[in-house]
């Protein structure tokens, strides 16, 4: 197996680790709102809306700019750094990466996985727009 490949198994398991940890505390969190509210109702309470970016932005956001690295990262034993420093990134760094994940994850991540493979760094879009790059774990 080559360093690409290596990396983009890696970088698809931590992603899968990372949104289903925002899923999950998303869901929970609002699951207890809606039973100490008491607004069981086929609406979507604004809770439901904020609740996701909040966790996204705590546990993807700021961990990777603190740590370089998410939770699932971590587990996958990847890292981000900046192309020019190659230090972890910068928080304007890491909201440009996270901001054009929706592209990256479009379609089941099909278009992140072909944007990686033609890449000679390994980047995906937001990687790109960012100028970072995911990297193994010293």
């Amino acid at each position: 197996m080559n360093k690409s490949e290596y990396l983009l198994g890696r970088r698809v398991l931590a992603t899968i680790i990372d949104y289903n940890v925002v899923a999950i505390l998303s869901i929970f969190f609002s699951f207890i709102y809606l039973i100490f509210s008491g607004t069981f109702k086929f609406e979507i309470p604004l809770i439901n809306i904020i609740l996701p970016l909040l966790f996204w932005f705590l546990i993807i956001v700021l961990i990777e700019f603190k740590y370089g690295r998410t939770l699932g990262k971590r587990i996958a034993g990847i890292r981000v750094v900046s192309l020019s420093t190659e230090e972890k990134p910068t928080l304007i760094q890491v909201l440009k990466r996270r901001i054009l994940d929706p592209i990256d994850i479009f379609m089941l991540g099909i278009v992140s996985l072909f944007v990686i493979s033609n890449s000679t760094n390994n980047q995906r879009f937001g990687d790109k727009f960012a100028n970072t790059q995911v990297v193994k774990k010293n």
